[in-house]
């Protein structure tokens, strides 16, 4: 069945005969003038708030896209910026360092732990550079001139405090105030011999 035959008015005059139970067919001289008038006027003004409505899609809708359009350049520029200023920024001078201090910063004292250890290795290291004599770590620091390492005592500090950490493990409480003071004592060593 095409759609050619197929007649709409018919199907609502029997919708509206089913809902109401009335005939579908009105005389238009029995219903008032203002009656009449009023469902124009309802018609016209549905017309006009919908032609309203429309613009007001279409605006929005227009305004959105520039926004989205103004956003993304923003964010583009911005991704271009942060590249540029990092592609200028200097090179971290001793990058375990770096990373040793972001442990350092977590939430997580396991991570505190490592950063520790992780500077006493880059200590035992800074001295076997610079020539210092010993099997360990500590007997370097026992055989240290303090006139030619003047932060010697920040050094054993904090090689005491990773002493501890190593030999208890986890049965070391250890608050990050501790961790901060340590690594703070491990950076004025290394500063002293230009190392970070």
């Amino acid at each position: 069945m095409g759609t050619d035959s197929l007649n709409i008015e018919f199907i609502i005059e029997r919708l509206y005969e089913v809902i109401t139970g009335a005939s579908a067919q009105v005389d238009l001289s029995s219903v008032p003038f203002y009656v009449i008038t009023l469902v124009q006027a309802v018609a016209v003004l549905g017309i006009v708030v919908s032609i309203v409505l429309l613009f007001m899609v279409l605006y929005y809708r227009a305004r959105t896209l520039e926004i989205e359009h103004h956003g993304f350049h923003e964010l583009e520029h911005a991704a271009l910026q942060h590249h540029e200023d990092h592609a200028h920024a200097p090179e971290a001078k001793n990058p375990r360092w770096e990373a040793a201090a972001a442990l350092a910063s977590s939430t997580n004292d396991s991570d505190w732990r490592r950063a520790i250890i992780e500077s006493d290795i880059m200590l035992e290291q800074l001295l076997r550079e610079r020539g210092y004599q010993g099997a360990t770590l500590g007997d370097m620091l026992k055989l240290a001139n303090p006139l030619q390492f003047t932060t010697l005592d920040l050094a054993w500090e904090a090689h005491r405090m990773r002493n501890a950490i190593a030999h208890l493990g986890d049965a070391f409480p250890l608050t990050q105030r501790d961790v901060q003071s340590t690594m703070s004592m491990y950076q004025r060593v290394f500063e002293e011999f230009d190392f970070i």
